[in-house]
């Protein structure tokens, strides 16, 4: 897998996703002094992963002529983003924005030194034979070569734990999601560490006269690469988490209303919105509630209240054993008597009388208010539709039900599933045939 260079791609392609996340709000944050060097920490390691590829490398090398020319060209891109560690941890510590702007100053011009002495100490060294995976062992003991690596690990390592010592001492005073993507960094600058001590060991086993390549070409590029995803994605949750969250909510929601949804989307007429397969799942869940409760404003005038109280005491009937409820009109009657269905004074209908409730727990009773606007609700559907004339009202006011997002859903729930709100839409649907 390390020859095909897929260990390599998968990290830069992610680590380019998160730059694509985090775009969109770089118009809003790219003053904040964080802003650059941790998009840098994320352009510059997915450029690194791409260009440490053997294809790539062999690529490069042929293009340019330099056997190894990528070797010193990989150790610059590391050795930057070695410096973006630590302009970003300058940034984190806050101060003034002059003594920023001095710290930053003399990092960069400390790795810049760095990335020339690369480039110089290569240009000294006599690496004629071209090595895609194995540089740094092959050439441990090669005059120039053997100090050119040792200073970009040097200079990186000390980056990487300075950036490890500062998510770990930070994890106590913060919380939320910023600390779990600080915690994603500090594991991924931990896995970065473990890359290096596999790059120090092998080279050290060659200068002693033992083979432990395997370190280096089989061991190290694994984690470098796990490292990568790691600290992309504790860069990306931060922006990326709340409105993932948002989304994942809004998608739950809009999963669980649909039968709502579908029971009054007819009524809001021509405005109908069309979803998109791109549409976010906040906009889904926006338009949805929105013809939710045109559809409502429409039933209203044709809410009847003695539907409701029958499919009350009829769901209390079911759920509560019959001692528990006290004195009650019969059930059957109540439901005889909504066959000659007449507008009510009141298009709010209010909950039974507690004498008759007392010894119900109160989620059986929130259970069966429900239910019972749902059974008003979707006979009302189909009165709307049918040739009774709606009552004319100065107040319109919306179900207490359809009002809240949490009973929204339990009333799409018994829309679907109730038996008592299945009967209530038979009866309204044959007075229609009746009436015709």
């Amino acid at each position: 897998m390390n020859g095909s260079g897929l260990v390599f791609y998968v990290p830069g392609a992610i680590l380019l996703i998160a730059v694509a996340i985090k775009a969109p709000s770089l118009k809003e944050t790219w003053r904040d002094p964080a802003t650059l060097p941790s998009t840098a920490i994320l352009l510059i390691g997915s450029a690194v992963c791409v260009l440490s590829a053997p294809p790539t490398i062999t690529a490069v090398n042929a293009f340019t002529g330099i056997a190894n020319f990528s070797g010193p060209l990989v150790y610059s891109g590391m050795s930057a983003l070695s410096a973006a560690y630590l302009v970003l941890m300058v940034a984190w510590r806050g101060g003034p924005r002059s003594a920023f702007k001095r710290r930053t100053l003399l990092v960069v011009a400390l790795y810049t030194l760095v990335i020339i002495g690369i480039v110089v100490l290569f240009g000294l060294a006599d690496a004629p034979v071209e090595r895609t995976r194995d540089m740094d062992t092959y050439y441990a003991r090669t005059p120039y070569m053997r100090e050119m690596i040792l200073l970009y690990l040097v200079f990186h390592t000390f980056a990487t734990v300075a950036l490890t010592c500062m998510c770990l001492s930070w994890l106590r005073m913060i919380t939320g999601i910023t600390r779990t993507g600080l915690t994603l960094i500090g594991i991924g600058s931990c896995f970065d560490l473990s890359y290096q001590v596999a790059k120090y060991t092998s080279m050290a086993a060659r200068w002693t006269g033992h083979d432990w390549d395997f370190l280096s070409t089989d061991v190290s590029p694994p984690l470098v690469a796990t490292a990568g995803v790691l600290v992309a994605a504790g860069f990306a949750l931060p922006r990326l988490g709340p409105p993932l969250a948002d989304n994942v909510r809004a998608w739950n929601r809009y999963r669980l209303q649909k039968p709502l949804w579908a029971e009054l989307r007819e009524l809001r007429g021509p405005a109908t919105a069309e979803f998109r397969w791109w549409t976010s799942p906040v906009v889904r869940l926006t338009q949805q509630e929105i013809t939710i409760l045109d559809g409502v404003l429409a039933c209203v005038p044709y809410l009847d209240r003695e539907i409701r109280d029958a499919a009350y005491a009829e769901a209390l009937r079911q759920s509560v054993p019959p001692a528990d409820l006290g004195p009650s009109p019969g059930i059957r009657g109540r439901w005889a008597r909504i066959g000659t269905w007449k507008p009510r004074p009141s298009p709010r209908p209010a909950a039974p009388g507690p004498h008759r409730t007392a010894g119900a727990p109160q989620t059986v009773l929130e259970d069966a208010r429900v239910v019972a606007d749902a059974a008003m609700l979707a006979a009302a559907r189909i009165r709307v539709t049918g040739r009774h004339h709606a009552f004319r009202t100065t107040e319109v006011r919306l179900l207490e039900t359809v009002e809240r997002p949490h009973t929204r859903v339990r009333l799409a729930r018994a829309i679907e599933t109730s038996p008592i709100v299945a009967a209530a839409r038979r009866r309204a649907a044959l007075q229609e045939v009746h009436q015709e």
